[in-house]
């Protein structure tokens, strides 16, 4: 199958998938179609009258043709008023409701990606989908819908009224198709290509401009102006290009077109006014047709134009539906609904290993380093369990690998004896309330932020209480409107521990049977950190808490302290026994707090 064919076979097939987001409209579409017929019949209908206007008003002067062609025209323009309105009100409406529609989607169906989609496609791709590209996809499925139907039965419809006036001088255009056909080909395969250029470089232009915006500190604290202006200047000169290209392709597109039509109608003028063929035609005839063949120039520009938006939103649509085609989220076949576990987790020779985008993990290349290795470990319910090791260890892999933000690729993980891959993904994640040292807060109110887990139906006595036990009351009831303050963009207006207690209450608020604690205390004062650490404590009770630990002095009354190195357990026990098996824990121990253990530094 050769290329050209096989990208034809797919342009259709995505255009047709575009249009199943019509079906549900098919009412309002339908009425809008027959507008769009009206509307082109109207162009044929008032060529025709050109003929008895001419010949019977002018030429024969018949009183009756006289009075009643004012009254068909008037007819004919009304029909067109009443037949243009429906036409363009319905398709507008359907057109923003497939935009509606491909959003909501999109979105949804983004909200359901594994993670590890989100670490291969950078964030402003995905807007640049969310955005742009819906609305290319918008103009495809509804104003060049339009243009398709209303424009084809005009240039249809006058087609067969110049063969009805006189298929000698019709001959002319009937030739010239072939040539038109190759014409509008051509285009197509520009339009196409340009058009998938021009969304990779908005892609691009997208993702550049979120991250300086998302680390406008760093670009200003380290004079990455110039740098990161003249990164934007290229990508954006790129898109720039592409852009102009396809412009070049669609303003010569036009021109080109009307010219094959000006030498069918230079030689129908040619061939109707030699030899005995002037005194066989009547005027009225030779005024019909050159209108009706005028007429036809409008709609055939048209036709051609609407090619580019065509190709863009194919081009769009293939983008947004590769996303919408990227494998969700799936439960079991047999997966099992539970309310709470009591929070006994097991691992039983846990390996993990990353693998690039587009690769599964049976494909995966063996010298794929392992980032977890053989990890066999049991924390029964209650404990609390610290994790400890060099940057690289594994800590953060593991805990990922519990509510199955990353599949684990051999070894089973259990929760009270059930495997978690045979749970339900959100009766899984129920399980847990997690706080990171990368705090994220929504750009909503107080309240609204610690009660995320109830969607908006927040209890405001638990939220009272949740604050509290962080130690964010007090400054909460500060704020201009207290727990109905808007916090900004990632909490933007808060300090960074004011932000860190507030996602330490959203844990405390969704009262999870596990609680995983990514250095939850780093961003807070000594003294608050003090009172966190005891409310955390006292939380733990009843409960299994995870914790991230890079500061040793937050852990030293876990239960177990786990050593990794290397995405392998190298020793655990708690804390004064690892002291005293003076092992790994001891050094990074010794590290931290141990003046001479540090080499000295020298300039």
């Amino acid at each position: 199958m050769s290329k050209e064919f096989s990208a034809t076979a797919s342009g259709w097939s995505t255009y047709q998938r575009l249009l199943v987001y019509t079906k549900q409209y098919w009412r309002l579409l339908a009425l809008a179609i027959l507008g769009m017929i009206a509307a082109g019949l109207t162009e044929v209908a008032f060529a025709a009258l050109m003929k008895p206007l001419l010949d019977g008003s002018f030429v024969n002067r018949d009183p009756a043709t006289i009075h009643l062609m004012p009254l068909l025209l008037l007819g004919v323009f009304a029909a067109r008023v009443i037949a243009e309105f429906a036409s363009g009100y319905g398709m507008a409406w359907v057109g923003r409701s497939v935009i509606r529609d491909l959003k909501r989607d999109v979105f949804d169906h983004v909200l359901h990606l594994p993670v590890r989609y989100f670490d291969h496609v950078p964030g402003g791709e995905i807007l640049t989908r969310l955005n742009y590209q819906s609305e290319q996809v918008s103009e495809a499925a509804s104003s060049a819908l339009t243009t398709l139907i209303r424009d084809s039965i005009t240039v249809v419809g006058l087609l067969i009224w110049l063969l009805i006036l006189s298929w000698q001088l019709a001959l002319f255009i009937v030739v010239l198709a072939p040539i038109l056909v190759v014409l509008v080909w051509s285009i197509s395969r520009a339009f196409r290509r340009y058009a998938r250029r021009i969304q990779d470089s908005m892609g691009q232009v997208s993702h550049v401009a979120e991250e300086v915006i998302n680390g406008h500190r760093v670009v200003k604290l380290y004079g990455g102006e110039t740098f990161e202006a003249a990164r934007f200047a290229t990508i954006n000169a790129l898109n720039f290009k592409d852009f102009m290209r396809m412009q070049a392709v669609s303003a010569l597109s036009s021109p080109l077109t009307q010219f094959v039509l000006a030498l069918g109608i230079a030689g129908i003028v040619w061939f109707a006014t030699t030899g005995d063929r002037m005194h066989s035609i009547s005027v009225g005839t030779f005024v019909s047709f050159i209108t009706a063949l005028s007429l036809m120039l409008s709609p055939m520009k048209r036709l051609i134009g609407v090619n580019s938006v065509l190709q863009r939103g194919i081009a769009a649509g293939e983008s947004l539906f590769g996303l919408l085609d990227e494998p969700r989220e799936q439960d079991a076949a047999t997966a099992r609904r539970i309310e709470r576990v009591t929070g006994q987790i097991r691992f039983e020779g846990v390996g993990l290993r990353y693998h690039p985008a587009n690769q599964t993990a049976e494909s995966v290349s063996a010298l794929a380093p392992w980032v977890l290795s053989d990890i066999t470990l049991t924390i029964a319910a209650g404990q609390t369990v610290a994790l400890v090791g060099r940057s690289g260890a594994g800590k953060s892999s593991l805990m990922a690998s519990l509510p199955r933000f990353v599949e684990i690729e051999c070894g089973v993980i259990r929760l009270d004896d059930t495997a978690i891959s045979d749970f339900k993904l959100t009766d899984l994640r129920r399980q847990f309330a997690y706080v990171s040292q990368d705090t994220v807060l929504f750009n909503t109110t107080v309240a609204a932020n610690i009660g995320y887990s109830d969607g908006g139906h927040e209890d405001r006595a638990r939220v009272y209480a949740a604050a509290k036990a962080a130690f964010a009351f007090d400054f909460i009831e500060q704020l201009p409107q207290g727990f109905d303050t808007p916090v900004g963009e990632n909490g933007v207006l808060l300090s960074g521990g004011q932000r860190q207690r507030l996602a330490i209450a959203r844990a405390l608020y969704r009262d999870a049977p596990i609680l995983i604690l990514d250095e939850a205390t780093s961003a807070l004062d000594t003294e608050s950190e003090r009172y966190i650490q005891a409310a955390l404590e006292n939380l733990s009770r009843g409960r299994t808490t995870l914790v991230i630990a890079h500061r040793l002095s937050t852990i030293e009354h876990a239960d177990m302290i786990v050593v990794l190195d290397h995405g392998r357990i190298i020793e655990t026990g708690n804390h004064r026994d690892l002291l005293v098996a003076d092992g790994a824990y001891a050094a990074l121990h010794r590290l931290q707090f141990s003046r001479a253990a540090l080499p000295e530094v020298r300039a």
